[in-house]
């Protein structure tokens, strides 16, 4: 089965998916291991990771579909993508779209926000797309995704409700969902938005506003919330975020103990989750297909 009709076969099924974040193959790789049925490459996390810069609009289409080609490949799960504003106006995103889609990707989401201008703080105020503007970009991605594989599965991340509010984020919900898109992601950070956190019965709302549960919604924020949380306002899945945070955090404790003490901690290592079994490393690389392939014989009769 194709991975993006494995997706659009999970996004069927009943309750609230948790697909966690993964920034390159070995995480990726992780995220299967230990169970889950997709993983989310985090645009941030790539570019912490791999691209060595913030996540302030430097990255390029180019850098990023590579990244996805090689994620897609290590895993047998579907792999979905942050393709941020499809790295430029509506043209661009539909090239975005293919590549994205020809990588191996199952799905991407793409955002309304404007051309990105450096902000004087992280994270500063957010800048969106005209709705029109909008809609026809999301229009042209997804005639790009019709033409190459149908299954594929787009979302379309709304930021216009931190300055312009959730009026305007069911507007576009609606209209996007119109269009033919998947998914809606109701996306801000309270520090982006004039009008605060939303809490747990203001995204009920919202979400049933939008069309939930028959509009799937990916859900984002707040991020005290559990998968349990999640799925009782109406959402269909959460991307738990910030996991070079925790791949940061332990590498520098790592580090640091040995710049400290001189001397390697094998004991600072886990336990190799239930199930891998073996050397868990090994594992996570692949290499028990590899060493099957090159002990395979072939014989004619």
């Amino acid at each position: 089965m194709k991975k993006t009709t494995m997706l659009r076969e999970l996004l069927k099924g009943p309750g609230c998916l948790t697909i966690p974040g993964a920034y390159d193959c070995l995480s990726a790789r992780c995220v299967e291991a230990t169970g889950f049925k997709a993983v989310f490459m985090t645009g941030a996390g790539i570019r912490d990771a791999q691209l060595g810069i913030p996540d302030i609009g430097l990255a390029t289409a180019s850098e990023v579909i590579n990244i996805v080609k090689y994620m897609a490949n290590s895993v047998t799960i579907p792999l979905i993508v942050d393709a941020d504003d499809g790295f430029g106006d509506k043209v661009t995103a539909y090239r975005t779209t293919q590549n994205i889609i020809r990588a191996g990707a199952a799905g991407m989401f793409i955002s309304d926000r404007a051309p990105f201008i450096l902000p004087t703080a992280p994270h500063g105020v957010v800048e969106v797309l005209t709705r029109d503007e909008y809609l026809d970009k999301m229009g042209v991605v997804l005639d790009a995704r019709n033409n190459e594989d149908k299954d594929f599965v787009i979302s379309a991340r709304i930021d216009a409700g931190a300055t312009i509010g959730d009026e305007e984020v069911v507007a576009r919900a609606k209209a996007c969902t119109e269009l033919g898109v998947d998914v809606i992601m109701v996306h801000f950070r309270p520090a982006e938005s004039k009008f605060g956190e939303r809490d747990k019965a203001t995204l009920k709302k919202l979400y049933k506003k939008i069309g939930a549960p028959e509009v799937l919604i990916w859900a984002y924020g707040p991020h005290n919330f559990t998968a349990k949380d999640y799925e009782d306002v109406g959402a269909k899945f959460w991307v738990p975020g910030r996991i070079t945070f925790v791949a940061a955090e332990a590498l520098l404790n790592f580090y640091q103990r040995i710049h400290d003490t001189g001397e390697f901690p094998v004991y600072t290592f886990a336990p190799a989750p239930e199930g891998l079994g073996g050397d868990n490393l090994q594992k996570l690389r692949g290499l028990d297909f590899w060493s099957e392939l090159e002990n395979k014989k072939y014989s004619l009769k």
